[in-house]
């Protein structure tokens, strides 16, 4: 996918809503990992979506929505009445504000990275993992991302290679999708630093059958790594 066309099919909010195809997906996966203004964007709506569920899902907006009439809750009149407009009003606010003190500054700060060289901290898996006991270590700072350089067990019968990162806690943090062309070589990982999670993190790599339909996803190797954030 070019990044022409992500724009014109508003890849980001349809990724965000679940509403892409699953080759629409992984095409569009594909190209935000080597595009940096759909990564930002991506980010940027997933930190606007989260802030807006947290905002609606108080206590006082809820309340505001159970005690207004069920007739009118969702006519135009009934958004209008303090009881309804008042939390509804608060939230959106809170949402610019959230926008103008927090996201804005901190897209500005990551472009502002972005523009210039940085060494990021990284961790070597390949011949690691469950290749051998040694747990290797990334010392890596709160707000900045990391590097995995792993290696991916090629097959001619897979489509695609999954990589999940599951954390010390074994919750899913993020998935990616490698195609085949990608690992003929040792694979970069640029880990984002949000949701990161201090402990042995474990990188799962799983081959995507060609016939997805008539098999499940193969898994072929776990590398596990001590992460420790500064």
């Amino acid at each position: 996918m070019e990044h022409t066309e992500a724009v014109n099919q508003f890849a980001v909010e349809k990724y965000l809503l679940g509403e892409l195809s699953p080759e629409a997906r992984s095409a569009f996966e594909e190209h935000y990992f080597d595009c940096m203004e759909c990564a930002t964007d991506l980010r940027a709506a997933a930190m606007f979506v989260s802030q807006a569920k947290k905002e609606l899902a108080r206590p006082s907006f809820v309340q505001a929505q159970v005690d207004a009439p069920k007739r009118k809750l969702f006519s135009f009149p009934a958004l209008l009445r303090p009881a309804f407009a008042v939390p509804a009003m608060a939230a959106m606010l809170a949402v610019i504000a959230f926008q103008n003190v927090v996201t804005v500054p901190h897209l500005r700060d990551e472009a502002t990275l972005a523009s210039q060289p940085q060494v990021l901290p990284s961790v070597n898996l390949v011949d690691g993992g469950s290749r051998g006991e040694e747990i290797r270590t990334v010392v890596a700072n709160a707000h900045q991302p990391y590097l995995l350089f792993v290696d991916v067990p090629a097959q001619n019968r897979f489509s695609g290679y999954r990589c999940s990162l599951y954390s010390p806690s074994g919750k899913v943090i993020w998935q990616i999708m490698i195609p085949p062309a990608q690992v003929s070589d040792t694979v970069p990982i640029q880990v984002p630093s949000e949701n990161a999670e201090a402990g042995v993190n474990t990188l799962l790599v799983q081959g995507i059958p060609a016939d997805a339909q008539n098999g499940s996803p193969v898994d072929l190797v776990k590398y596990r790594f001590l992460l420790q954030i500064r």
